[in-house]
């Protein structure tokens, strides 16, 4: 007994193969998700840490969840947050009389780094890593980085999308 197949399961089952394809294949999961921008600062002999800027882009509402970078760069990778210490206020101790003092300049607030568990991102969004706001901190450091050399951080997504990124390490960040 031979079978035959009909032409209307055939073009069934081309439909459904060519809108799996599309889905599993299709560059349009990635317009308006990337990064750019990556770099790291050299660090000094002996250093422990580094740290990670870029610029991210996501197409849809997400969440930066963390950031894997190879052994041979660093022990791990964290998210952090700049912030004020004690929110900004200075707190001074004397003894039993007040002394005002007015300051030439304004003084800044003292800076804190703080680990984050991940960066929102709106759909549309970006999201930037530079100094003196969130980066990646770079921990653990096997040797130094050092101008000119290049690595591959991986982005993890809440969604669960992941994003590889060409990091340099240089003394500014690229124009």
């Amino acid at each position: 007994m031979s079978r035959r197949i009909t032409r209307p399961a055939l073009v069934v089952a081309f439909g459904l193969v060519a809108g799996w394809l599309t889905g599993c294949g299709s560059d349009d999961d990635t317009v308006g998700f990337g990064a750019e921008a990556a770099w790291s600062r050299p660090t000094p002999t002996g250093a422990a840490t580094g740290v990670l800027y870029l610029t991210v882009t996501s197409d849809r509402s997400d969440a930066l969840v963390g950031v894997d970078v190879p052994t041979d760069v660093a022990g791990r990778a964290e998210l952090h947050t700049t912030m004020a210490a004690d929110g900004g206020h200075e707190h001074h101790h004397g003894g039993d009389t007040a002394t005002t003092v007015e300051p030439a300049e304004p003084a800044e607030p003292a800076m804190t780094m703080a680990p984050v568990e991940s960066f929102p991102i709106a759909a549309g969004g970006t999201l930037l890593f530079e100094a003196g706001g969130n980066h990646v901190m770079l921990l653990d450091l096997p040797d130094p980085l050092t101008s000119g050399e290049t690595y591959t951080a991986t982005l993890r997504f809440e969604s669960g999308r992941t994003l590889d990124v060409d990091v340099v390490v240089a003394e500014n960040a690229p124009d």
